[in-house]
Parts: C-alpha cells; structure tokens; sequence
C-alpha cells in the first residue's frame, strides 16, 4: 500500500493510510499514516461497534488536515480486550510462522540482495 500511496503522492493525490501494524507501516514509509493500536483485522474500529469504528475513521481522516510531511501519526484509541481476544484465539492454533521482529525477513538471498541494492 505504500508504493502505491507514494506513486499517487507523487501524482498530487493525496493519500493516507490507515494501518494497525506499526512495524509493517515503518518498514513501507508512507507519505501519511494514521496508526491504531488495535489487532491486525480491526484498523477501521472495534468488531460491531459502530460508534467506535465512526470515531477511528473521523480521526484518521483528519490525518489530511494535522500530516503535512511523511509521517506516521499515532491515534487515541487502545483496546486492550481486542488483544486478549486475539491471544486467546491464537493459543488453539496451529501457527507455524516465525515469530515477528523487526529486522527485515528475506525469503531467499536472492531476495535480500534485491531489497537492499
């Protein structure tokens, strides 16, 4: 989503992305990013809470007005239940993936060369 922002950016349209995986939205550099600390899934607001979604989107847009230069913005809202419930969910499975960090992660070397040259 980022390249395409910066290519729209880079067009005079303006974009912003709303995002609630900060080390993914770091790692893209976005022209303007709104970041909600919220699971991955709930970027737009809590599941059926409509008030609370309006609230996460109405912030975020004013992204527009307060970002004038590269930027992630963080936003007001934290949701400590959503993170239980998604822990919770993720005990029963059978996730294999390797764990998140925040160092870049290459499929192959062939990769890695692409990405850092």
């Amino acid at each position: 989503m980022s390249l395409i922002a910066r290519h729209f950016e880079s067009n005079d349209l303006p974009t912003l992305i709303l995002g609630s995986a900060l080390d993914i939205l770091t790692a893209g550099r976005p022209p303007r990013a709104m970041f909600v600390n919220y699971p991955l899934g709930f970027e737009s607001g809590r599941f059926e809470d409509k008030l609370d979604q309006f609230a996460v989107v109405q912030q975020a847009l004013r992204g527009f007005e307060s970002i004038s230069k590269p930027t992630i913005q963080p936003m007001d809202f934290e949701w400590q239940a959503g993170w239980d419930m998604v822990n919770e969910r993720e005990k029963n499975t059978l996730d294999s993936r390797s764990e998140r960090t925040t160092e870049p992660q290459y499929q192959t070397e062939a990769d890695r060369i692409a990405a850092e040259g």
